[in-house]
């Protein structure tokens, strides 16, 4: 259900504006011991200096696997030639299969760089932090580095 809620709200965000990116990322989960490495695939939609992306992430350690669906904000604050940063905020459903799954909330900053009018190369930081506790143990930082696709 909270799935399909998180969907249906990226749905009607990319249905009502005009420039939807598509990524694919790749992470490095720094909250656990030893570290995770996860790639994703993410859906987005630019109002002109606002954005809204969606995300879905897939984790891997061992055994101790874990799913992670997203919905992050941004604004870009500063442009410098074909360098955007953007500050960012979300919400982000974690689903490990050894545990029980929750929410957590993280802000981080993100930087864009155009290769051309439609693809750019992509860095993010983040720091998350569950809101409830049988999530906690997935709080801290990661970073991803990807590339995206304007449409």
């Amino acid at each position: 259900m909270k799935k399909i809620a998180l969907a249906t709200l990226l749905a009607v965000a990319v249905g009502s504006a005009s420039a939807v990116e598509l990524g694919l990322t790749t992470q490095r989960d720094y909250s656990q011991t030893p570290n995770r490495n996860g790639f994703g695939i993410t859906l987005g939609q630019k109002y002109d200096k606002v954005s809204v992306t969606g995300g879905f992430e897939r984790y891997t350690q061992d055994s101790n696997d874990m799913n992670r669906y997203s919905l992050v904000g941004g604004y870009d604050i500063a442009k410098v030639g074909d360098l955007t940063i953007t500050p960012k905020a979300g919400v982000a459903f974690i689903d490990p299969t050894t545990t029980s799954s929750g929410w957590q909330g993280s802000v981080g900053v993100g930087a864009s760089y155009a290769v051309t009018k439609t693809v750019a190369l992509t860095a993010d930081y983040r720091y998350q932090s569950a809101f409830q506790s049988r999530v906690n143990n997935f709080d801290g930082n990661v970073i991803s580095a990807g590339i995206k696709v304007g449409f």
